[in-house]
């Protein structure tokens, strides 16, 4: 059982949501903390091109993780391993040793877009980052399928203390590349990056419960591999998030710009997403909190309320500091060279804060069982996001992709809250009061 489904009746339960939310956050904002300490490091070792082409490898993989398994799965695992108390290597051990193959089909496909939207900078190592990137997009499917299963087995910290593992070893080693002066190049980086990832998903996969020996492992233990699929295909647009799940943006920014355009906006992205590091925690503690007031819509609205507050009184202060700090940051910490990136940078910490407080607006949703709002949401946005982009790129303006993200964060802010704070239909009500019947554990 989770942290998030305890009994909501115990007297400790605030107690515990806000340890467990504090215990999140410090996690999240280390792990923030590594990827600007890295993003500075590669910017002095390799300069703007290079940075540019890390920046789109990482994109790629994210983008075809994201889209293909990386998304859909992880909830679905956590859900289903959840509702039968079992872990993972019992509760889906079976299923990957048949299917695992599959995930090697989108790691394929990212190695294709790599082929595809790599400029004439780097068409002397084409095939190399390719193949690196292949192989980056499998490591990115695995983290993010043993954390949907540590989450599935009730380790929403450790999970958390989890995920800083490849940004704190690929932090150290390039630390002691830049401490000994080596003269590195992008792909060198990225070996680099394969290396510790290798070691962070050994360390994540023995972090998993181990497997229960004897006869009391039954077979209602085991996730029927039906089950696993359709619930998959259930969350897909929701566990996909396209606005700013999907790496989108920098793709977008990498192919019709170019690596040296990517490399400035990949500046901006590293000092202006602090928000989302908080919007994720406490999505962590708003959707099972909501969820346990199914059929109380007033309860549901006031939980939301008080939570979606203490998120805006967080990134609004987020935003006006960082807006304050913003261009000595950049200037001091990655140099001379990228103070081009400190404009969009101002408009990508504005998209950030409103793109946060949707992600809490998304959580609500999903407690309240009607996920599939936040979706239609989501995708009627996304060719406003996609359109936006591309007008910007005609005009050669990276602060235009600024104020598209900003303007698409803002839209979905609006229909989002709408669709929280307005009653859902009696029919719904009923609906969910019966599922939560049925899925009591």
């Amino acid at each position: 059982m989770t942290e998030a489904t305890n009994d909501t009746t115990s007297p400790v339960r605030p107690l515990r949501d806000a340890l467990t939310f504090l215990l999140i956050v410090s996690a999240t904002f280390g792990l923030q903390l590594l990827t600007l300490v890295t993003g500075i490091i590669m910017a002095r070792l390799l300069g703007v091109e290079g940075r540019g082409v890390i920046a789109l490898v990482l994109a790629v993989s994210v983008f075809a993780a994201q889209l293909s398994f990386g998304g859909c799965l992880p909830p679905a695992i956590t859900k289903l391993l959840a509702e039968r108390g079992a872990n993972a290597r019992d509760g889906l051990g079976h299923v990957f040793r048949r299917r695992g193959w599959l995930l090697l089909l989108p790691c394929l496909v990212a190695g294709g877009l790599m082929l595809v939207l790599l400029d004439d900078g780097a068409a002397g190592q084409r095939f190399e980052i390719a193949v690196i990137a292949v192989v980056v997009t499998l490591q990115t499917l695995f983290f993010s399928i043993i954390g949907g299963a540590m989450q599935g087995e009730g380790r929403l910290v450790r999970m958390a203390w989890v995920a800083l593992t490849p940004q704190g070893l690929f932090t150290i080693a390039l630390a002691v590349v830049a401490a000994l002066d080596w003269g590195w190049s992008a792909t060198d980086v990225l070996l680099a990056y394969i290396a510790t990832g290798v070691l962070s998903v050994l360390v994540a996969m023995a972090s998993l419960l181990p497997a229960e020996r004897g006869d009391d492992v039954g077979a209602e233990r085991r996730v029927p591999e039906a089950s696993l699929w359709s619930e998959a295909r259930g969350n897909y647009v929701s566990g996909v998030r396209p606005l700013d799940g999907l790496g989108l943006e920098r793709i977008l920014v990498g192919g019709l710009l170019g690596t040296t355009a990517l490399g400035l906006f990949a500046t901006g992205l590293a000092v202006s997403n602090l928000c989302r590091l908080v919007s994720n925690a406490v999505s962590v503690v708003v959707l099972p909190r909501v969820a346990a007031h199914q059929g109380d819509p007033a309860q549901q609205r006031a939980v939301v309320r008080r939570w979606f507050t203490i998120s805006l009184v967080l990134v609004g202060g987020i935003v006006a500091v960082l807006e304050l700090l913003v261009e000595p940051v950049i200037r001091l910490a990655f140099g001379e060279e990228f103070v081009g990136a400190v404009s969009v940078a101002r408009w990508l910490i504005v998209a950030d804060g409103l793109l946060a407080l949707r992600r809490v607006l998304i959580a609500a949703l999903q407690g309240q069982g009607r996920g599939g709002v936040a979706s239609w949401v989501e995708l009627a946005l996304l060719p406003v996001l996609v359109v936006g982009i591309a007008l910007s790129a005609l005009r050669e303006s990276l602060d235009g992709v600024g104020m598209s993200l900003a303007a698409v964060g803002l839209l979905s802010c609006l229909a989002l809250g709408r669709a929280v704070f307005r009653a859902p239909s009696a029919r719904h009500r009923g609906r969910a009061t019966s599922c939560t019947q049925q899925r009591r554990w």
